[in-house]
């Protein structure tokens, strides 16, 4: 059968062309397979490239960071450590309900500031509160943890009761204008009077929380707190008997800047006979009969 040149071309290209997968064009998918192994070889490696720069990184820095501690950097505290911690804490906190009376919640060092400032004197510190030869002092330096709240204290209390008695006997009337305030009503007071005058003047008058004498149950005001008192009847009286009832006149005229505040005829503390007989016979006020200071700059808080 004879067929024509063309058609049996096109009959030819047409065969070749619906021929199955596999068949006609192997060299070509061969080639295919080649490429892709070549290509997957490369990625491969790049991948063995990237992984070995991110391991040799990780050594650097773990040597860095390993020399840096050596050398006294930040310490990285382990879980052990952690609860180590823990329990301290809650050991701490325990430790006041299995004795109030446990000593000191400052550290040695401050305490041997102050045995130092009160140089001769006998000075001991418990459950934060100060006392030298057994007088409770409570100043610009000194202060008194925000949970004492003893009220008012009944031997003081007594003391000017009796008191008062005895200067009605004489036709004056004394009575107690402020007494016990707690931490929270100090600050209270304290930054009414910072928010008026301003912290300079207030500091003059009145006493920051944690130290004013009226927390320690141990002081009060007699009759008002104006400066108005002064050269009073009233404010004559006080001051040349209070102390054959254990009281001084806390902050006395001329003793500004030693007991930190501004003279107040009023203001009154209880520091038992022998040692206010003591302390107004000599004409001194509470700090310079302990050696002590009364200063902000010099204050050791241990509020809790």
């Amino acid at each position: 059968m004879d067929y024509n040149k063309d058609e049996l071309g096109q009959n030819t290209d047409q065969t070749n062309s619906e021929a199955p997968l596999g068949s006609a064009p192997i060299p070509q998918a061969r080639r295919r397979t080649v490429q892709q192994i070549r290509r997957d070889r490369m990625q491969a490696i790049a991948v063995m490239i990237v992984f070995g720069l991110i391991v040799a990184a990780s050594v650097i820095y773990f040597v860095t960071s390993g020399n840096n501690n050596d050398d006294g950097g930040s310490t990285v505290k382990t879980d052990s450590d952690r609860t180590s911690s823990g329990v301290s804490s809650e050991i701490s906190s325990a430790a006041p309900e299995k004795d109030s009376s446990i000593k000191d919640s400052r550290s040695e060092e401050e305490s041997r500031s102050e045995i130092k400032e009160a140089e001769g004197h006998e000075v001991e510190v418990i459950d934060g509160r100060t006392y030298i030869d057994g007088i409770l002092i409570v100043n610009k330096t000194y202060s008194i943890p925000r949970t004492y709240a003893p009220g008012m204290d009944s031997a003081a209390e007594e003391a000017f009761y009796n008191m008062a008695g005895d200067a009605y006997a004489d036709g004056i009337v004394l009575y107690i204008c402020s007494g016990y305030r707690s931490y929270d009503e100090q600050e209270q007071l304290y930054n009414s009077y910072a928010a008026e005058r301003g912290v300079e003047e207030a500091d003059e008058v009145s006493s920051r929380p944690g130290h004013s004498e009226h927390q320690s149950g141990l002081c009060m005001d007699v009759n008002t707190t104006e400066f108005s008192f002064e050269g009073t009847p009233e404010a004559i009286w006080l001051e040349e008997h209070c102390a054959d009832y254990g009281f001084i006149i806390r902050f006395p005229k001329g003793k500004e800047s030693i007991t930190g505040y501004a003279y107040e005829p009023w203001h009154i503390r209880y520091v038992g006979e022998a040692a206010a007989k003591e302390i107004t016979a000599q004409d001194i006020c509470l700090e310079e009969y302990l050696d002590v200071t009364s200063d902000y700059a010099n204050a050791q808080d241990a509020q809790s």
